[in-house]
């Protein structure tokens, strides 16, 4: 299995300090990246519920899961008072985290209280394929976060801000680590949890935050992030690596949200790799990055 003890000796809260505070408030941030660092605060903040969801299940009670599920709240906490901290010294008002992830947890009430009940069902019914979803599906979703954090890393003229998503990245990329090599190995000769997990990424595939913004306000944000072809790139890296793993060869769930929510841009900001695609229908830009 995934060595837990590898990742708690690098376990540690984010370092944001030390950072040239000053400098960032000099430089300031963009109108797009104050509204995406927000969007940012808003989903990090709600690792603690989704945390407390999935303690309450019997199959959490598993001594490596529940350490690093511990592990990985305890990171993701940090991540929503570094971005907040970085956005109050930029000028942005923004609430406290507790208070913002309190607020938006309210306001998706009905919606996770479905989403807690499916999950008790099927933890209860099926708990080996659940925890090999489970960790597919944070798999999925440490990729894309990782990938959202070193983009805007990459593209930002503040350096204040590049130094910070480095640093937060760099914990997601760890993260993803854990989830992607103990969903392979819990999917390995497990016909039952490859055709559960399979149906479940087909049928509700959706990056993290679904339920706490609407269809709308995500692909808006996703499409800042990752503007026109850039957002078929990363998605496309996502299914690349579940495409990997065992029983999902062929799944390319990632890739069609891409395109399922091109029409709820604006016209300039839409793309398509059929817009590219070169003979043979195949696109011109290759989903995996050096």
């Amino acid at each position: 299995m995934a060595d837990i003890q590898q990742h708690l000796a690098s376990s540690h809260k984010i370092e944001f300090e030390d950072l040239d505070w000053a400098l960032a408030r000099r430089v300031g941030l963009t109108p797009r990246e104050a509204a995406m660092l927000q969007y940012f605060a808003d989903i990090e903040s709600q690792t603690v519920f989704y945390m407390l969801e999935v303690a309450k299940l019997e199959v959490a009670r598993d001594p490596e899961l529940l350490t690093f599920l511990t592990m990985w709240n305890y990171e993701e906490y940090f991540h929503s008072h570094a971005i907040s901290r970085l956005l109050a010294e930029c000028g942005v008002e923004v609430p406290p985290p507790m208070s913002r992830a309190t607020n938006l947890r309210a306001r998706a009430r009905v919606r996770a209280r479905l989403e807690d009940l499916a999950q008790q069902t099927l933890a209860r019914t099926m708990p080996r394929a659940f925890v090999a979803l489970w960790m597919t599906w944070g798999a999925a979703q440490e990729l894309l976060t990782t990938q959202a954090y070193e983009e805007i890393a990459r593209t930002t003229a503040n350096p204040v801000l590049t130094e910070l998503f480095r640093r937060i990245a760099k914990q997601e990329r760890r993260h993803f680590a854990y989830y992607y090599t103990s969903a392979r190995e819990r999917l390995e000769g497990f016909a039952a949890g490859q055709r559960l997990v399979r149906f479940i990424f087909e049928t509700n595939f959706n990056p993290v935050g679904s339920g706490l913004k609407s269809p709308e306000e995500q692909a808006r944000f996703l499409s800042n992030i990752f503007p026109r072809h850039r957002l078929f790139e990363a998605f496309g890296e996502v299914d690349d690596k579940l495409e990997a793993l065992p029983g999902l060869r062929g799944m390319r769930v990632a890739t069609a949200y891409a395109q399922r929510i091109q029409p709820m841009l604006s016209p300039d900001a839409r793309w398509s790799p059929a817009l590219t695609a070169g003979p043979g229908g195949q696109a011109a830009f290759s989903s995996s990055r050096a």
